[in-house]
């Protein structure tokens, strides 16, 4: 009798035990699980150059910031590298601010005709890009 005791005792302990189990397995897995919202995001701008002007015209030069769907209204740093026939030691950099829901705007004016390539330098939520693109000015 002393046996089928501690046996149905033994099982009852090893039943319960095992559902203990069970659950903690349960919620570490719903811990694990990630949701969507919480894949990273990259940093995308979209830079916005004509492709033609004149000298001594002043042209708009424009990025526009997002992370994902939303418009990064206050990124960290935003410039635009101007360098001319890809003569890197004259590059000028221009730091730009904010303009109006995550586009990022420069006015300027080219002063010499010739082929300028420019870069936007965009840092915001702890990442970097540079997207460039060419103008010609005649």
């Amino acid at each position: 009798m002393k046996r089928i005791v501690i046996s149905i005792v033994t099982v009852l302990m090893i039943s319960v035990l095992a559902a203990c189990g069970n659950d903690k397995k349960e919620d570490e897995h719903n811990h694990s699980e990630h949701k969507s919202s919480d894949k990273p995001q990259a940093l995308e701008v979209a830079l916005n150059v004509p492709k033609e002007a004149k000298s001594g015209e002043e042209v708009e030069l424009s990025a526009e910031v997002k992370l994902g769907d939303e418009k990064v209204k206050d990124a960290d740093e935003v410039m635009f590298e101007i360098v001319k026939d890809g003569d890197k030691a004259s590059s000028e950099m221009k730091k730009v601010k904010e303009n109006k829901d995550g586009v990022y705007t420069l006015k300027y004016k080219f002063k010499e005709a010739g082929k300028y390539n420019v870069t936007s330098h965009v840092t915001a939520r702890d990442q970097h890009t540079m997207p460039n693109q060419n103008i010609n000015i005649k």
